[in-house]
């Protein structure tokens, strides 16, 4: 289990970034909470939920010059936005051009994406064919049976390609737990950062090696509350650090746990237990620690001295309502000292701040006596098992997993490719190149949540307990006893 930031047994800390994003061995934790996009149908087309696209047609099954036909992609905003940019390179990479590749839209938050995949499947429909699915609640679909075994519907140089190359944190979130088979592809790996105003921390006295140190070293949650109150008050902004605390899936598998971790709380004792055993493991999250997790919170917010860290409160209780839409567009509009938000908001705030005087700094998030502590995120292609068109599906996965695709997401939708061998391209890349270091950091230090097939339920009890205690509906201590009592008597059930 974690111990700091500097010296952590977690399976990903103390790796180069590269290495963090190829070669980790976390189980399937990963948790997009607001990167992708699940979308929905268009009858006799093949569906993809986040826009990911290819599949490779097998012995027995048409051609490609045979494939034709609609698929239709259940994506996202950006995805639809940009759907012309996309469709481009996924027939340059092999999708026939009979295929009318569809990018829809979806809703934002991660629940409700896995809410309305479930009423698909339910209802045995057969859109959407493909779907971009949170990488952090795919595994209950793929111990159902409610997605289609990869392994046995794609070539076995494809399925090999995937696991050779991708991420395999990632891989592993869209592999059945039981056979190995895989299910899901990678489609983007995710984790979050603090976004910063660099010339708000200048006009009170911070220089360019303070930006420096910060992007590999993290300062604590102290330290970093006392000087966003101070660039708030020197500064025309509204709002000091902005994060996302509304009663939805990424306060319990993000927000939260990386307040819990840092202050040395876990939800099973330690990450060596986040997967199970269910009913065999400790339930750890109503200790001291786990309530100095939500009072560090609620201190952020509050500011009145509960967590054991001196921390102003530099947070608005409307924290308390926001997901992670609410906050981008907040702080890319100038009205934020600093913002947590995940790695495709970097490129929003540069873009957004170009041509103005706001300067963007990007920093790991602040540390605990635990050290500092980022959950991980990102999304995986799955195809539906009703799809009534699979072969022009699996053109679209063997597309969507080519290197000029994952290079054409970063460049439009900012989203960090699913292969270590294009990290270069990132470092060099002109939007995130600068912002490396601080993606390294994060990446060498993750924390997945625990994913199992309980977890939806437990997920949703963490969420509501811990909304109310950062609304005062209830103490930090009553919040952790409930979520405890609670939480024990699903894991005994189960």
């Amino acid at each position: 289990m974690p111990k700091d930031s500097q010296g952590s047994s977690s399976s990903v800390s103390r790796r180069r970034f590269i290495q963090a994003a190829g070669a980790v061995g976390v189980t399937a934790g990963l948790a997009g909470c607001g990167g992708g996009d699940s979308t929905t149908e268009s009858g006799g087309e093949t569906t993809s939920s986040d826009g990911q696209t290819g599949g490779g047609a097998t012995t027995g099954e048409p051609s490609g010059d045979e494939i034709s036909g609609k698929v239709s992609v259940f994506a996202g905003k950006v995805w639809n936005q940009n759907e012309e940019k996309f469709t481009k390179v996924l027939h340059e990479q092999g999708v026939p051009d009979s295929v009318d590749i569809q990018l829809n839209s979806a809703a934002q938050q991660t629940g409700s994406k896995q809410q309305r995949l479930r009423t698909q499947i339910n209802a045995e429909s057969t859109d959407p064919d493909l779907v971009l699915t949170d990488n952090g609640w795919t595994i209950p679909f793929i111990a159902r049976g409610d997605l289609v075994n990869l392994t046995e519907t794609m070539s076995d140089d494809f399925i090999s390609q995937v696991r050779e190359e991708g991420v395999q944190s990632m891989v592993q979130t869209g592999e059945h737990p039981e056979t190995g088979d895989l299910y899901s592809i990678p489609v983007f790996p995710d984790f979050p950062t603090v976004q910063y105003r660099k010339d708000l921390f200048k006009e009170v006295g911070y220089t360019e090696s303070d930006f420096q140190q910060w992007q590999s070293n993290p300062i604590g949650w102290d330290k970093f509350s006392n000087i966003v109150a101070e660039a708030k008050q020197a500064g025309d902004v509204e709002y000091g650090h902005v994060w996302q605390g509304k009663n939805y899936g990424g306060l319990s598998c993000c927000t939260f746990n990386e307040f819990l971790t840092s202050m040395g709380g876990y939800f099973f004792g330690g990450e060596d237990n986040l997967f199970g055993p269910i009913g065999a493991r400790p339930v750890t999250i109503g200790d001291e620690k786990a309530i100095d997790g939500i009072e560090l919170a609620r201190d952020l917010i509050y500011g009145e001295g509960e967590s054991p860290m001196d921390v102003k409160g530099v947070s608005p209780k409307e924290v308390a309502g926001w997901i992670e839409p609410d906050t981008k567009s907040i702080f890319e509009a100038q009205n934020a000292v600093t913002q947590r938000n995940w790695t495709y908001a970097i490129g929003g705030a540069a873009n957004k701040f170009e041509g103005t005087d706001a300067e963007l700094g990007v920093m790991p998030l602040p540390k605990g006596p635990n050290g500092s502590w980022h959950a991980q995120g990102g999304w995986i292609l799955s195809m539906n098992p009703y799809s009534d068109n699979k072969a022009a599906a699996k053109e679209v996965i063997k597309a969507w997993w080519s290197d000029a695709m994952h290079k054409k997401q970063l460049d439009v939708a900012n989203y960090m490719p699913p292969k270590p061998s294009l990290y270069d391209y990132v470092k060099e890349h002109p939007t995130y190149g600068p912002y490396f270091k601080p993606l390294n950091y994060a990446a060498e230090n993750l924390m997945p949540r625990p994913t199992t097939s309980v977890w939806p339920t437990e997920s949703t009890i963490i969420a509501k307990q811990v909304n109310a205690a950062l609304t005062k509906s209830k103490s930090a201590a009553k919040a952790a006893q409930q979520m405890e009592t609670k939480i024990k008597a699903i894991e005994n059930q189960a």
